[in-house]
């Protein structure tokens, strides 16, 4: 006696009630959660994430910045932070040293080790991050990175509206 076949499996679109659909909160959190898992999968047989490669990707263009700013640019707490950056540490992939404006900070910045591991990886994660946006056409892709900019900043700006954020440098 053979046993009756599974029912289908609805379509995901199906399963999503009408009020998600349009709803940026959910769209937003779920779609940083699928790339998230994607680009953390770039690196799972390093025991490192996306986090890691971002901190020392933001650390290749500014070096020298300090945990707080790391932690404001890449949006996390300061306890996530410091455990990212410990860890990057320990591999070598990172050095701290006094800052040279705040002697109570240091000043974090690549080691050669670092910039090679970033250097293997890039073409990796460029690689996921346009498998990530292949349903998009070329001037969706763009105009989702300047709306997403845009909120950003806009929040940004909200929570700090004593910067001006002409005055940086970009």
């Amino acid at each position: 006696m053979s046993l009756p076949s599974p029912a289908p499996r609805p379509l995901f679109s199906d399963l999503l009630p009408a009020e998600f659909k349009g709803n940026l909160s959910f769209l937003l959190a779920r779609t940083r959660q699928d790339l998230a898992e994607e680009m953390d999968a770039v690196f799972a047989e390093e025991g490192l994430g996306i986090r890691h490669y971002a901190i020392l990707s933001l650390l290749f263009r500014k070096g020298g910045l300090r945990q707080t700013d790391i932690a404001a640019v890449m949006s996390l707490d300061r306890t996530t932070t410091m455990k990212v950056v410990d860890e990057l540490e320990s591999r070598g992939l990172l050095q701290r040293s006094r800052h040279s404006e705040d002697r109570r900070a240091n000043a974090i910045d690549l080691t050669d080790a670092g910039r090679a591991w970033r250097e293997r990886y890039m073409a990796r994660v460029l690689e996921q991050e346009q498998r990530f946006l292949s349903s998009l056409s070329p001037g969706e892709r763009t105009l989702l990175q300047e709306l997403l900019l845009k909120l950003v900043a806009g929040v940004h700006q909200r929570r700090n509206p004593d910067e001006d954020m002409n005055t940086h440098e970009g």
